[in-house]
This record gives C-alpha cells, structure tokens and sequence, in this order.
C-alpha cells in the first residue's frame, strides 16, 4: 500500500461511517446487525464492495492497530445512539454488542479478512468495548437481588451500570458525538428516575405498616446493594433528623444565613469547620475527629483561597470553598494519597452513610442556585468517577467501603434531588 497516506486512511474510516449514517435511517434494527456482522465479523463477500475495499485498505495500514478499536467503536455508536435516541429500542444494542464476539460461519479465504477478524478479537478486549458493554447495561438494568458468593468477585468497574451520576464520567470516554452526550443524559435521567420509584416504594414497604400479604400482591425487591438494616439507616439519616432535630436541609440553610452576617470570608471558614465537625458530635465515635480529621480540616479550611480571607463573603466564594473540600475529601488516590487515606479512614471508622452525609451537607450549600447545585453535584460524581477507576480491578467483597459510599450516594441524591415525599419518615 505504497503511498496510502493518513488523509487517505481517514477518507477511508469515512466511508465506513457514511454508509452507517445512512443505512441506519432505511434499515431495521436487524437488518443492521446482519450487516455489521457480514463487514466486520465475515469480513468478505459484502453488498457493497466499495465499503469493504475502504475497510480492507484500513486493516492493512500501519495505523491500524493504533486506530482500529475507535474506528469500530465509533461505528457501533453511530447505531446504537440512533436507535436509543429516534426509536427507543434498546434490545438490539445488546446483540450489537454480543455480535463481535460470535464465530464467523465462513473461513478466512483473504489475507485481509484474517486480519480483520484478528484486529475485532483484540477490539472486544478493549476500554472500549468494556464502555459500549456498560451502556447496554446502564440502559438494561434492572433491581438487584441478595450478593451472592459471585457477585462479591464482581469487579468494581461493573459497577458502573448502577449508578446514573457516574454516566456523563465513565460512559462517555470514546464517544464525544452530540448525540452521544444526548443518549447518555437521557439515559441518565431515566435511571434516575427508575431509582427514585424503585427506593420510595421499597421504603414505604420497609418503614410503613405492612398490610396483609395476599397472593396478587407483586414482590418488592431492595433496589440497592445495601442490607435492609443498612438502607435503614440511611434513609432514616438522608429522610429525617440528621443532627439533633434538625434535617440535612435545616442545617444547610442555617448555615447559610449565618454565613451572610460574617465579617468575613475568614470567619465564613472558621464557620464552615464547626458546621462540618458538629456532624462528628452526632456519630457513634464522638472522638473520632480529636485524633487526626479536625486537624487535617482546618489545615484544609486555611488552605482553601487564603488571598480571600479579608473579603466579604459571597456566594461564589462559598460554592468554591464547597468545591475545594469535596477535592480534598474525594481525592484522586494516586495524586492525593493522604487525602484519599483521610476518606478511607473516616468512611471505615464511621460508616459510608456517615461520610456520604457529611459531603450531603457540602453539596447542600449550594441548592439556592439551580446551576450551583448541579455544578458541584456532577464535581462530586466525577471524584468519584476517579476513585471507583482506581479500583477498577477490584472486586466487591474486597471493597465494600466505596460500594456502600456508592450506593448511599444514589439514596442521597435520590432523597433530597428526587420528586419523592419522604417528610413522612420524619414521623416515625
């Protein structure tokens, strides 16, 4: 292939993508499969030479084994995010994904086609098609039953499907097409909403007076990862008396309106710290912080924008110093070790739904503004998103601390953002 230069190479790819446009507005889902599974799994004796020579020309260039994965990648994008986004089906992105690693039925009669079907068996080893596995899972979930011995060697970046406010963080990394970020938010919000149902409902079941069981009536299942002592005790923390009498919500706006008396941004911090500590007074280890977490937080607190410390206090000084403490709280652990060890070391010693609650209150700060709010809602998401990558070959018995921060995040998020009434729980 003497001189085939990269703009040839990329002439190429979009040829590929072409003829996927725009089959994709004129075929059924079905007929799309069986033609993706004739090009890249059969890879010879296609209807449309021309689309096979393009590919045959990619295959053999040296900038195949660089390039290949995110070309047939962005193919199954270009299918999947139409059929989700104009047909609502979800089912065929599924067998999309299980095509690639079926057997072709024809042997290789070309050099070319035996190095196709060599570069796809490398492509379904990859990120990539560990991504495209997960959003058909995201899209496919359904509630969870009781870990079983298997489930707790899952490893940790199975996860993902579970909870939505990662999406926009792991579900996006080779996909940067608009409808792609349109797929995704959808799909978001729908999970969302499917979690918020599945947790109201199963905390009416859990709290409230149970009526007599009857034959018709339909199973309730938990909708988390959690026991039913353990899911418990979060919503009865995320729904009701936090601290005190008082709600997450009723702290939040206490703070608030002290913090706009403050001389200054100075005071606002020194504030800050007692707001955050008092949560301490309230846990089953009121000691806890006297050892090493009231110190490591103030040295944090003097750290976060000291050039401001003279000012009056504002709004966005607030939303920035909120932003700076989940930095420090949900730290990146390889950039930040002893940071990520401080969580470590709070979550183990006083529980995940303590320390989710304690980031509640941070991210409650900042309801009073809709775009404030989401802001530092999706930065705590992709502290997350860093963390859980991390640990990614982990599996879940060996790390139930992030799954169960995981989990009490969702219920969070679902409680205080959700469409729910939970006042109730205050009740009982």
């Amino acid at each position: 292939m003497s001189g085939y230069s990269y703009r040839d190479f990329q002439c190429d790819t979009e040829v590929l993508y072409t003829h996927l446009l725009n089959h994709r507005k004129i075929e059924q889902p079905y007929q799309l499969l069986e033609r993706l599974h004739n090009l890249f799994v059969e890879g010879q004796d296609y209807d449309k030479p021309e689309v096979l020579v393009a590919l045959n020309r990619i295959v053999f260039s040296k900038w195949a084994d660089q390039e290949f994965n995110a070309i047939l990648n962005r193919c199954c994008h270009i299918l999947m995010n139409y059929w989700w986004s104009h047909l609502g089906c979800e089912s065929p992105a599924v067998d999309l994904v299980e095509l690639f690693q079926a057997s072709p039925y024809t042997s290789a009669s070309f050099v070319a086609t035996r190095r196709l079907r060599e570069l796809v068996k490398l492509f379904v080893q990859s990120n990539q098609y560990l991504e495209l596995r997960q959003r058909v899972e995201a899209a496919e979930l359904a509630p969870q039953t009781p870990q079983t011995d298997d489930e707790r060697s899952q490893p940790i970046k199975d996860l993902v499907p579970r909870y939505p406010y990662l999406y926009p963080h792991c579900l996006m990394n080779w996909d940067s097409s608009d409808l792609g970020h349109q797929v995704i938010s959808q799909l978001q919000v729908k999970k969302e909403q499917q979690f918020e149902q599945d947790l109201h409902r199963y905390t009416t079941h859990l709290l409230r007076p149970k009526a007599p069981p009857t034959k018709t009536a339909p199973e309730i299942s938990n909708p988390t990862l959690l026991s039913n002592q353990q899911l418990e005790t979060s919503i009865r923390r995320f729904a009701g008396k936090a601290e005190g009498s008082k709600t997450y919500q009723e702290l939040a706006k206490q703070f608030v309106s002290s913090s706009r008396q403050a001389p200054s941004y100075r005071v606002v911090k020194r504030q800050m710290y007692d707001y955050l500590t008092a949560s301490i007074t309230y846990s089953d280890c009121r000691d806890y912080g006297k050892h090493h977490f009231n110190r490591w937080l103030t040295n944090q607190l003097e750290a976060t924008l000291p050039q401001n410390d003279t000012l009056r206090p504002n709004g966005g000084l607030l939303v920035q110093t909120c932003g700076q403490l989940i930095d420090c709280l949900v730290a990146n652990p390889k950039q930040q070790p002893n940071n990520h060890g401080v969580f470590v070391d709070l979550t183990t010693n006083l529980g995940a739904t303590f320390t989710i609650g304690l980031l509640l209150k941070i991210v409650l700060l900042c309801r009073e503004t809709k775009a404030n709010l989401d802001a530092v809602k999706a930065y705590l998401a992709k502290r997350f998103a860093v963390v859980l990558k991390h640990y990614e070959t982990k599996v879940r018995g060996e790390m139930s601390w992030l799954v169960e921060c995981l989990e009490n995040l969702m219920i969070a998020f679902g409680i205080h953002f959700g469409q729910a009434d939970y006042s109730w729980v205050n009740l009982m």
